[in-house]
């Protein structure tokens, strides 16, 4: 059974899901202050208080706390989109950029070659 929890824990999709797990939730921290500290504010410049929480309650049930939370998942998730389609844009620049390597390295060696053939070629019919 040990044996098994180890290959299982080692394995590289629970180790890269470690990893995201810990770097989202550093992620919703900042964008957490992000959303509390400058896009919350900005907004209360335009209409007045933001803090759905104390506000928007009706006989104890405070539904002002779940639009907060509302809020703050849709800027999380369009955080998330961006950060996500940047990383995504980079990295199919970074492969194009290889197959043209690729694709380069293989002209080259497709003129080497014919070179070869043509140079066997000459050898046969000369002799």
């Amino acid at each position: 059974m040990w044996q098994e929890f180890k290959s299982f824990i080692l394995r590289g999709n629970v180790i890269d899901l470690a990893v995201a797990v810990v770097i989202g939730a550093a992620f919703s921290k900042i964008v957490t202050a992000l959303v509390e500290n400058i896009i919350m504010p900005s907004i209360a410049l335009i209409f007045g208080n933001t803090d759905f929480t104390s506000e928007w309650a009706y006989r104890g049930i405070t539904y002002g706390v779940f639009i907060q939370a509302i809020i703050d998942f849709l800027i999380i998730g369009v955080a998330v989109f961006a950060f996500v389609k940047a990383v995504n844009v980079l990295t199919q620049n970074r492969l194009v950029k290889k197959e043209e390597e690729v694709e380069v390295a293989e002209d080259e060696q497709v003129v080497l070659l014919r070179e070869i053939r043509d140079a066997l070629k000459k050898d046969q019919t000369g002799a």
